[in-house]
Formats: C-alpha cells, sequence, structure tokens
C-alpha cells in the first residue's frame, strides 16, 4: 500500500491531492495555486505515484533549479520507508555538473563537447559504462545493484566504480517509478528527445508534474533564445576560409561588418543571410577544425544559423554591447509555440506554484487554456501573516534621488524597533547601496554581492541564521527563490520598489507582441514578471504553516488595481513608518 509520507495532513493538502488524482485519472492537465508554505511537494507526489499506478504510467518530476529537488527527494524516501509498496525512484541532473571527466568547459558547449570526447574514446568513465556498441557492461550492472536514487548516491557510485554518473543516472531511470529531472530535460528540444528515448519514457504513459511553475514560460524562453558573440563569428570567419568555403565566409563577413561599430543595442534582420543547404556546410567545417577537446566556433556557427532559418515573428533578432562584447541575440517573444506541443504530449500534466495568479495569464504564456485551474489557499496562514503596504514611498525611477533618505530612514526605524531577523529587497545593487550609504547603524546589516559561488551564499545563510541580522538583497538575485532558512528565522521581509525591468529593444518587442495577441502588452511584459519576483521574495518568510512573518511592500505603486490583484486579500495600507502597525498587530 503507497502511504502519505506524514501522520497527518496539513490544512488544504487533502484538497490538493484530490484534484491531482482526478485530473490525472481524467488524463487532464492542472495548474494549481497553492500558498507559499503549505506544503505542495509532498501531496502532488504522493498523488501522483498513487493515480500513475493505478493507470500504467510513470511519473516525471521536473524542477528549474537543482536546488529544488532535494524536497522531492526527502520526500520521496519518506514515502518508500512509511509505504508497503516499494516505490523506485531517480534523480537526474545536467549532464555537466554530473561529469567526472576533468574540463572547463562552458555550459552551452558541454554537450558537443561530451560528444566529441566520446566518438574519440577519451572519456575513460564513458567506455568503462558501455561497449562500443553500447551493451552495458559488467561493471555499470554491478553498481545498478547498489542503492541509487539521488544524484549524491548516483555520483558516490559513479567515482566508485569510474563510471558515467549521468548515463547511469539513465539507466537508473529505466526502472524507476518516479524520474526527477531538470526543465531541460523535456522542455529543451536539444536534449529531449534523447534523454525521453534514453530513460525509456512514452510520454503517452507518463504524468509530468513541473514544480515552480510560474518559472517555466520564462525558462522555455531561454531554452528557445540564442545569442553568439562578435568573437565566435570571428573565429568561425577564418574556420570556414581555412576550410576553403568562401562561400560561407563571405556571409559570415556580412554579419560582422553590420554589428561591429554598435554601441548599446540595435535591431538586426539576418533571416535571410543562411539557407538551409548552409547548415550542412557549417557542419562540415565544424569537423575538420575539430581537434581533441576543442570545440570549432563553427559548431556555434551552426547553431545561429539553425536559429536564424526558424526565426518568425515569434523572435526578436537585436545585436548588443555589453562591457565591450558584442553579441547577436535571437530572443523567443512566445514560450507557447513550444510549450503547448510538449505539455500535451503527455498523458496528464499538473503544474504547481505558490505563484500561479492571475491563472489566466500563465494559462495563455504556456498555450494551455484548456487546463483545470484551481487555487487552494491555507486559511490558518493568513493569521501568521501581516502584509503592509506603505505607500508614501516609491522607487519610481524620477524621484529615486529625493526617496534614498526617506527609505533609509523607515529600514533604520526597522533596524532599531524590529526585534527579529529581517530580509529587505532592492530593485538593483546600485538602489541597494544608495540606500546603505546613508544609513547610520550598519552594524546589523549584511549584503548580498553580485554573482556568489555557493559557499559565499551559504556563508551568509548561516550569519543571518544569527540573532539580529539584517540582509540586504537584490530581488531577483541569489536570495528571493529556494534559500534553505529553517525555524522561522525570517520573522520581516520587505520589498523595496516594483522591480521592473530597465528599458530595452527586448522589453518593448515583448510588450508590443503581447498587446497585438492579447490587447495587454504591458501586463504581460512589465507587471506580471514583476509581481511574480515580488511573490517569490516576500514567500521567504514563511515556509511552514506554523511561520509568522510581516511583508512589507514599500512602494504606492503596490497600492493601484494593476498590482493589488496579484496580493492576497487583507492587506494593511499606511503612511509612514511600519513599526506601531507592526507592534499593534503582535508581530514584533
Amino acid at each position: 500500500m503507497l502511504n502519505f509520507p506524514f501522520n497527518e495532513l496539513r490544512q488544504g493538502q487533502d484538497k490538493i491531492i484530490t484534484a491531482v488524482e482526478t485530473t490525472i485519472n481524467e488524463r487532464g492537465k492542472l495548474i494549481l495555486h497553492a500558498s507559499t508554505g503549505m506544503g505542495k511537494t509532498a501531496p502532488v507526489l504522493y498523488a501522483a505515484l498513487k493515480a500513475a499506478r493505478q493507470n500504467g504510467l510513470k511519473v516525471l518530476f521536473l524542477t528549474a533549479k537543482h536546488t529544488h529537488q532535494t524536497i522531492a527527494y526527502e520526500t520521496l524516501k519518506k514515502m518508500r520507508a512509511t509505504s508497503s509498496e516499494d516505490i523506485l525512484f531517480t534523480g537526474v541532473n545536467g549532464k555537466r555538473s554530473m561529469c567526472l571527466f576533468e574540463n572547463n568547459v562552458e555550459a552551452p558547449l558541454f554537450i558537443e563537447f561530451c560528444r566529441a570526447v566520446r566518438e574519440q574514446g577519451l572519456c575513460d568513465f564513458y567506455k568503462n559504462t558501455f561497449s562500443k556498441s553500447r551493451d552495458v557492461k559488467p561493471m555499470a550492472f554491478e553498481a545498478l545493484n547498489g542503492e541509487l536514487s539521488d544524484p549524491e548516491s548516483i555520483m558516490q557510485a559513479g567515482r566508485k566504480f569510474e563510471l558515467c554518473p549521468y548515463e547511469l543516472s539513465l539507466l537508473n531511470a529505466k526502472r524507476s517509478d518516479v524520474i526527477v529531472a531538470n526543465y531541460a530535460h523535456v522542455f529543451d528540444p536539444d536534449i529531449a528527445q534523447g534523454f525521453l528515448s534514453k530513460v525509456g519514457l512514452d510520454p503517452q504513459k507518463t504524468v509530468m508534474v513541473v514544480d515552480e511553475a510560474h518559472n517555466l514560460h520564462n525558462r522555455i524562453i531561454d531554452m528557445s533564445s540564442f545569442s553568439i558573440s562578435l568573437r565566435t563569428l570571428e573565429r568561425a570567419y577564418n574556420e570556414a576560409v581555412l576550410a576553403g568555403e568562401q562561400g560561407i565566409a563571405s556571409k559570415i563577413d556580412l554579419i560582422i561588418s553590420n554589428v561591429r561599430g554598435i554601441s548599446t543595442e540595435v535591431k538586426v534582420d539576418f533571416k535571410q543571410v543562411f539557407k538551409s543547404q548552409d547548415v550542412e556546410t557549417i557542419a562540415s567545417i565544424t569537423k575538420q577544425n575539430e581537434r581533441g577537446y576543442n570545440i570549432p566556433a563553427s559548431f556555434t556557427l551552426g547553431r545561429f544559423a539553425t536559429f536564424l532559418l526558424k526565426a518568425d515573428e515569434t523572435y526578436l533578432q537585436y545585436a548588443s554591447k555589453d562591457n565591450e562584447h558584442v553579441k547577436i541575440n535571437i530572443f523567443a517573444l512566445d514560450p507557447s509555440v513550444h510549450s503547448k506541443q510538449v505539455i500535451n504530449a503527455f498523458a496528464s500534466s499538473v503544474l504547481i506554484s505558490g505563484t500561479f495568479k492571475p491563472m489566466d495569464m500563465f494559462a495563455n504564456l504556456l498555450g494551455i487554456q484548456d487546463a483545470k485551474k484551481i487555487v487552494i489557499e491555507d486559511s490558518a496562514k493568513a493569521s501568521n501573516r501581516l502584509i503592509i503596504n506603505e505607500t508614501d514611498l516609491t522607487s519610481k525611477f524620477s524621484n529615486r534621488s529625493h526617496q534614498f533618505g526617506l527609505i533609509a530612514e523607515r529600514i533604520s526605524d526597522l533596524l532599531e524597533n524590529f526585534r527579529h531577523n529581517m530580509i529587505i529587497f532592492f530593485p538593483s545593487y546600485s538602489f541597494m547601496e544608495s540606500v546603505y550609504t546613508l544609513l547610520k547603524d550598519r552594524g546589523k546589516i549584511i549584503r548580498e554581492r553580485p554573482k556568489l559561488e555557493r559557499e559565499e551564499k551559504q556563508s551568509l545563510i548561516s550569519e543571518l541564521s544569527r540573532p539580529n541580522k539584517c540582509l540586504f538583497a537584490v530581488i531577483g538575485g541569489n536570495f528571493s527563490e529556494s534559500i534553505g532558512i529553517k525555524n522561522n528565522i525570517i520573522r520581516l521581509v520587505a520589498i523595496v520598489g516594483v522591480p521592473f525591468e530597465p528599458p530595452s529593444i527586448k522589453l518593448k518587442a515583448i510588450q508590443d507582441y503581447y498587446q497585438n495577441k492579447f490587447s495587454d502588452g504591458f501586463e504581460y511584459a512589465q507587471v506580471l514578471p514583476s509581481m511574480i519576483k515580488t511573490l517569490q521574495a516576500a514567500g521567504r518568510g514563511i515556509r511552514s504553516s506554523n511561520d509568522k512573518a510581516v511583508i512589507l511592500l514599500i512602494d504606492s505603486r503596490f497600492y493601484s488595481s494593476s498590482f493589488r490583484k496579484y496580493l492576497p486579500e487583507g492587506i494593511l495600507t499606511i503612511n509612514g513608518s511600519p513599526t506601531k502597525a507592526i507592534s499593534d498587530a503582535g508581530f514584533n
């Protein structure tokens, strides 16, 4: 018998179970919004596995990041420990993160690098796993007889037996009831077909669960977009000349001459430069220049040409310059072009998040207007949460210099009068520094820096776990999603300003595209992305049903109807310092 992994259900979890089971039994699609902190993973996995077994299906559980998978592994282990039925599961991470072959290859080139070293017989880990005819070697069978489940155990086995951990995880996945993987394994066209084939998954016999699915449309855009640097084009030009392909070299030169002198960013249109037969020629140039671990620039050129050939009105082409580096970008404007095909291919699809409002907008972005939409709120959590909108301040660019001092005064008041740990989120690093320099009492403050290494991030989290600390962070940065702070250490989260994207060619193109498609370009391009970031950051204070926290929204714009519809009911609106309101509500 399959048992729920905990002794009792939290409020609302029974509704999650019913919704997921019903959807899978009907072979339908579900967009499920469930409050942050109510515990979605356990009821969703339990219901998905239970219904999948009843219908002769497997479960594929997808996450945006590796760090999001930990709770899935913990849940599956508890479920296995409390159930009389055995549960086989495996975790599959990206090739690069599971590779034991020493290399420093950049992520976009890694799949090609892996293919090259395999085909040249240079990777002993792969050779120890498979014979030349792709038969599994005895050593790999021995490793599979061990206790393999999450990537950590698979990596340990890979090191012990000197096998390829990625291939080992795929072999283990073939016999598993539940496979935990990344969005890219299904939604990246360069990865999906090979992954599904190798793990033996037929989408029509599989339930797909997408965790934190408010991220999905942006991740699909990233996977459907492409960039190539001017430096790579110059290297590809030299490779074409050396290969005697002057026609390709001339086309590359045409592109280079059009972008070399740009100063910021500009729209371009190179769709007509390459023909379909050029892709084969470029592949031949790549083969001629392939040596050992070297990935020729013409490989990237080939991908660029392929993207250009499919760049219709749902793509934006533009060149940009950043830190003296020029790039040509092919940006996908509409994730639904790809996502609806993938989601519809599965027997059933369940998309879950605590940030799925307005649900119709997410359905439109993913092209699944026929999905069932269910909202499950934890009513008990409302009494543990105080949301305050401070409306006399703003981060509007035109008012910023005047507002920095006022915002610093509010934060000083909080530092002096609020007794618990806090996170203050700012719209940018420069904004954060401008406020920080105006504060007198900085002893309690620790600050995020751009591009933190994992160890640096963990060090800040450890410091934040000590009493009387305040973290200054940037919304959308290292700490606004999926940080492991437990035991209700954070009792106040403040969002300073609406985190709009700065103006750009890309942003205008998105707004124009969705204005034409849904007559609401500003909502899709600016308001929705900003509120996703805001709500995810706000959720850092409440991670379980017993946690208490204050959520402070510092900007008058949150009061407008455009933003209020994304927020829960019962928001306290104030002008002036929030410390009295916090004290009066018993949250101090």
